[in-house]
């Protein structure tokens, strides 16, 4: 790292150091989806059983739903996978509060039972359709089926959530260990001395658009750092150069040279938009799997 007047420059990285960067995080991203996926799942899906079980012990497999909770949240939950497709909760929630809005006495149960009844899915429920009692294996099926399709979806929000939950606990941790105190979050940073030197904290508008987790640098700077994690190339194109880079111009217009945005990255990404974003949009990379690298500018910035 050079030094210009008073300040510390961020780190600047070549080609070479990029493209080496780049490679581990696509690699690790591959081995995230292949490998962990599957175990995920299956944990899930363990969980989620009993629960699908319950509603169909309970209800005489589907045939009496009216014996099923509105008010329970893991029994509703189940039946909106039993529907084809699924129902999301706020659709759910929206039906039926129209339905007890609109209807002639309906209560939440009834509304639930009706829609419940419309969308079940008469491939994984045929007893239903055909009005008559089910055959073990039927119901052991359906149970499974909607298990599993239920477990799909929470893998799938899951494996969108938790990697950026788990980016910014990392980068905390980082910042922690480099000596830095984490505070509440001011209102808004309008002006630098909103947030103490030494101190970081967690989403909050600076400048009018919030930034992941602002760092304020010893020697007064302010670092607003975005966590992006992108699941392919043209994501990337919106997590680094739209987004990051767009936050960057208006940040650098409020604060000038005060400012430093950086990016730590996981994922996938192309060498050409981290050298774009880099060079053109003066956003300094860090990487989720080197955040090394983050702790020793924070410290060297006094």
């Amino acid at each position: 790292m050079s030094r210009e007047p008073g300040w510390i420059r961020p780190p600047h990285w070549d080609d070479a150091q990029l493209e080496a960067d780049r490679h581990i995080a696509t690699a690790t991203f591959v081995h995230q989806r292949i490998e962990d996926g599957p175990a995920a799942y299956a944990d899930e899906f363990v969980r989620l059983r009993p629960i699908v079980q319950h509603l169909f012990d309970s209800t005489d497999n589907l045939a009496s739903l009216q014996n099923s909770d509105a008010g329970d949240s893991a029994a509703v939950n189940a039946i909106r996978h039993l529907a084809a497709p699924p129902i999301s909760a706020d659709d759910l929630k929206t039906v039926i509060e129209v339905l007890v809005f609109e209807g002639d006495g309906l209560t939440a149960q009834d509304a639930l039972v009706e829609v419940a009844l419309s969308a079940l899915d008469p491939i994984r429920v045929p007893w239903l359709r055909d009005s008559r009692y089910p055959e073990s294996p039927e119901v052991e099926t359906a149970i499974a089926w909607t298990t599993g399709v239920w477990a799909s979806e929470r893998t799938r929000i899951a494996r969108r959530m938790e990697p950026s939950q788990r980016q910014e606990e990392a980068v905390a941790a980082a910042l922690t260990a480099a000596g830095f105190r984490e505070v509440d979050r001011p209102n808004e940073i309008h002006v630098l001395d909103a947030l103490d030197r030494g101190c970081f904290c967690r989403e909050v508008m600076v400048a009018g658009t919030k930034t992941d987790m602002p760092a304020r640098l010893h020697d007064g700077r302010l670092l607003a750092i975005e966590c992006k994690v992108s699941n392919s190339y043209t994501n990337s194109v919106k997590r680094l150069i739209r987004e990051t880079g767009g936050k960057s111009a208006r940040w650098q217009n409020a604060f000038g040279h005060q400012v430093v945005t950086a990016a730590v990255l996981a994922g996938v990404f192309k060498l050409k938009n981290l050298r774009e974003a880099q060079d053109q949009h003066n956003v300094t990379v860090f990487w989720e799997h080197d955040l090394e690298q983050l702790a020793a500018f924070v410290k060297a910035a006094v």
